[in-house]
């Protein structure tokens, strides 16, 4: 709920600078009344967000309480928006170097570790260690062709020229291999999960 100048009698006589009488000050909430629509209009314009305006609004207020001896209505008038002015000109430059955070409710917040959870590594072990087996059980030159394609980046025409065979048969002692492996892979899983 916003905070609005106090309510106060009209205005009867002028206080002098330097001194408020209960009367000076009610004069004072007064002429900030009247001009307090037009204030939340301006900051409306130049502040998108409702709350933020209003916030910038009641700060506006506040600084004005420097000016209370003031009673004259354009005096006031051009304080009141020359103060404004610098509210939001402050309001600005702190939304800039101030960080935003984007809380999200902590029900709705999705908790997952970066790290794999035990089971997962566990399964991924047991994976690797069948995946090596059934390359150890693959036929010598087969477990040579599939070991430096896989494991030493070489081309199936680098591969034929060291052997002396063809591409035909690189691609196919790969396909052979990878074949071998995710069947021990399938196999693997079927024990795990029976």
């Amino acid at each position: 709920m916003p905070i609005s100048p106090p309510r106060s009698q009209p205005m009867s006589e002028a206080v002098p600078a330097g001194q408020t009488s209960r009367s000076g000050a009610d004069a004072f909430a007064g002429l900030l009344r009247e001009l307090e629509p037009g204030l939340r209009r301006y900051m409306r314009r130049q502040v998108s967000d409702y709350d933020v305006a209003e916030d910038v609004v009641q700060e506006t207020f506040l600084r004005m309480l420097r000016y209370r001896h003031c009673n004259n209505i354009g005096e006031v008038r051009a304080l009141l928006f020359r103060v404004a002015a610098s509210v939001v000109a402050d309001h600005c430059r702190q939304a800039h170097t101030r960080p935003t955070y984007h809380y999200q409710d902590i029900e709705h917040a999705e908790l997952t570790s970066p790290e794999p959870q035990p089971d997962r590594i566990l399964s991924d072990q047991q994976s690797l260690g069948c995946i090596k087996e059934a390359i150890r059980q693959l036929p010598p030159r087969c477990r040579q062709v599939f070991m430096l394609h896989r494991f030493e980046g070489l081309s199936y025409r680098d591969i034929a020229r060291q052997f002396g065979i063809s591409e035909r048969t690189v691609e196919n002692q790969i396909a052979h291999a990878l074949a071998i492996c995710r069947q021990a892979l399938g196999e693997n899983r079927r024990r795990t999960f029976k």
